[in-house]
């Protein structure tokens, strides 16, 4: 039995101890703390609903679906770990709908808040995080501890000042992007594997991978972004590695194997401006969909034990009938490479998911290397 089932059920009138008032949004809130157990307590005695959030993939009677669902699952996992980073939790109590107190008790000096009618709900924030509260709590694995206390704010808003703040946290300021975010920690083996690549390789690190953005100037002298390296081992990698040995080992392999690729591609190296832009202009081989393929196709060789040396041979680069360059027809039939839609004739790439199979498949073809099926 957990410690939330051996609680007692919350009935109104509903005290909350030693809070905090703070000023914002033009009016007065609530700080307080509540512990995991306290939280599932609210929820079962039906004193918070989980209702009100304006993200649709909230929506009442609606299944948890793509990010939202990932988020959560994620935060859940964290919890049963009891190693999740929560933040600050917001719920809501209309004040035109309920009735409330807040008062200061002389005998302990601490300032309550007492609600004897109405119910809290999430139309404000949180409802993801609540849910992997809830979630972790109700998981038979029963390791999260329930007596983890979170920071709760209780904004006193109705329905339309509810809607106004829900809307400015969820939309103003920019979210930090997946290359900055990635670099600066790794949330998976794979994202850790990437890190340890463009850190260790000689020919890759900050002066030649893009680390404070999702993409590069065509302007720029550097190879790619970081987020391009990271997502096409997070999705292509196939080592699988578990363990600080796996990491070590793999990640050793991958430098290796860039040194072998940058033998016969020196534009996989760092390149000066004008040697980077012309580059770009008579081949694909740095765009995004093209390092996809060869993360892929580096795979591959791990997988089947096979000598990057020998493997990249098959691509080097050449003068004329370039493998990479643009008019090659294989890249055009692959789906690959595709009119720009400017009317110039000028061509461009394609990086959707099925291009970056296309590109495995290719690149494995030409060095005679075996795709995983998967691809």
């Amino acid at each position: 039995m957990t410690v939330a089932e051996e609680t007692e059920g919350l009935t109104l009138p509903l005290e909350i101890l030693n809070v905090a008032e703070v000023d914002d949004a033009g009016g007065v809130h609530i700080e307080c703390q509540m512990t995991g157990a306290y939280l599932v307590d609210l929820y079962k005695s039906e004193l918070l609903s989980l209702t009100g959030n304006i993200r649709p993939a909230h929506m009442e009677g609606k299944r948890l679906v793509g990010k939202t669902k990932t988020k959560v699952n994620k935060w859940t996992s964290e919890l049963l770990d009891n190693e999740a980073i929560i933040g600050n939790i917001s719920v809501r109590l209309d004040p035109s709908k309920s009735d409330y107190e807040i008062w200061f008790d002389d005998e302990t000096g601490q300032t309550n808040l007492t609600i004897t009618s109405g119910v809290l709900d999430c139309a404000v924030d949180s409802l993801s995080r609540i849910k992997s509260i809830l979630a972790a709590a109700d998981n038979p694995l029963g390791s999260f501890d329930l007596s983890t206390r979170f920071q709760v704010r209780i904004w006193m808003l109705d329905d339309a000042l509810a809607k106004k703040v829900a809307t400015i946290y969820n939309t103003r300021g920019d979210k930090v992007n997946d290359s900055t975010a990635k670099y600066a920690y790794s949330e998976t083996k794979e994202q850790e594997l990437a890190r340890r690549l463009v850190n260790g390789s000689e020919h890759l690190g900050q002066d030649n991978i893009e680390v404070l953005a999702n993409s590069v100037s065509a302007s720029s002298h550097k190879l790619t972004a970081y987020n391009t390296i990271s997502r096409a081992i997070e999705t292509s990698w196939k080592g699988g590695p578990v363990t600080t040995a796996d990491l070590e080992a793999q990640s050793s392999w991958l430098i290796s194997a860039w040194d072998s690729l940058v033998k016969v591609r020196p534009e996989y190296g760092k390149l000066s401006t004008p040697a980077r832009q012309a580059q770009r202009k008579n081949t694909i081989a740095t765009s995004a969909v093209a390092i996809y393929g060869l993360v892929g196709a580096m795979s591959a060789m791990y997988t089947d034990h096979l000598e990057p040396d020998v493997a990249f041979k098959a691509i080097a680069a050449k003068d004329d009938d370039d493998f990479f360059a643009w008019d090659n027809p294989v890249w055009v039939a692959a789906g690959i490479v595709t009119p720009s839609g400017t009317g110039t004739g000028a061509l461009g790439t394609r990086n959707s998911f099925p291009a970056r199979r296309a590109a495995i498949r290719v690149l494995c073809e030409a060095m005679n290397l075996g795709a995983d099926e998967d691809e």
